[in-house]
């Protein structure tokens, strides 16, 4: 993945911050975005846009090319999650309708821990807030509780809370509301942004199923793939880039890092130890001249 020199530098396009469920404030992981010589780098908390404009602040004092965007949970048949980039994070509607997930995680947060305490797991909000530097229920997620688990021993570490108990599909995970996918791709889309298809290594490796399954996000708008990520190798990170080359797709791609809540992942680091090239945040652009 080397950059030609008109395209010099690398960018992040994939990364949490203390608003959602990583351990970094905003300004903090701009900090570390130009420590690790980042010439771009994304902000995508869950659901909300509350630490982007101290993200944006910062990136712009360090002499980074901040890209404004967020990660939204889309219902479907599997875990399927939409990162929109470049968003207008001052768009009132958009504001609107990311509290209003805000508050239904909020309420999904609730109803986990009634759950784990019904099955004899002694938790409440304030072990859950412990976890979070700045506690808000609306804004914890499920790292939160896997940390909260691990800390009162019930779990080994946050992979066996989630194996065991948080899990989609495990015996205290809650549903919260998310739109279907296409609603969720407008609303990026709306709101000035593009809209990628986030990890599809969660969703499957079989190249005819994600292709069938990126040519009907595209039907509902889909502007891109992440074709690089923490824990492809080059062959998913490739055949992902091919797919996107047939579908008239961009290539998008980050760390998806989280600070201590994920300490094998590095900042900007794609792919066993790469990064993503300068250029993919220029053809990005591109796509948003479209």
């Amino acid at each position: 993945m080397k950059s030609n020199t008109a395209n010099a530098g690398t960018a992040d396009l994939h990364m949490h911050s203390t608003a959602s469920d990583g351990t970094l404030s905003p300004s903090e992981l701009a900090a570390c975005a130009k420590k690790a010589g980042l010439r771009a780098a994304a902000l995508t908390d869950h659901d909300t846009l509350s630490g982007l404009r101290e993200f944006c602040f910062a990136c712009e004092r360090l002499g980074i090319e901040p890209v404004p965007g967020i990660e939204i949970g889309a219902k479907f048949k599997c875990e399927l999650h939409i990162v929109g980039l470049f968003v207008d994070y001052k768009n009132r509607e958009f504001a609107h309708i990311t509290e209003e997930l805000s508050k239904a995680r909020a309420k999904r947060n609730y109803k986990m821990i009634d759950l784990l305490r019904e099955g004899g797991i002694n938790i409440t909000a304030e072990d859950i807030l412990s976890q979070k530097r700045d506690g808000d229920m609306n804004l914890c997620g499920r790292a939160h509780f896997a940390a909260a688990l691990v800390k009162k021993g019930y779990a080994a570490d946050t992979d066996d809370a989630f194996a065991r108990y948080i899990g989609r599909g495990g015996p205290f995970y809650a549903p919260r509301k998310i739109y279907p996918p296409k609603e969720t791709i407008e609303i990026i889309k709306n709101a000035g942004g593009l809209a990628i298809a986030a990890h599809p290594i969660f969703i499957s490796r079989v190249r005819g199923e994600l292709e069938e399954l990126f040519n009907e996000l595209k039907s509902y708008g889909l502007d891109g793939v992440e074709c690089y990520y923490s824990t492809y190798d080059d062959e998913f990170s490739k055949m992902c880039l091919d797919i996107c080359k047939k579908l008239d797709l961009a290539p998008s791609g980050g760390s998806d890092f989280h600070g201590a809540n994920k300490p094998n992942i590095p900042i900007g680091a794609v792919n066993g130890g790469a990064a993503v090239p300068y250029g993919v945040v220029e053809g990005l652009k591109e796509r948003l001249k479209k």
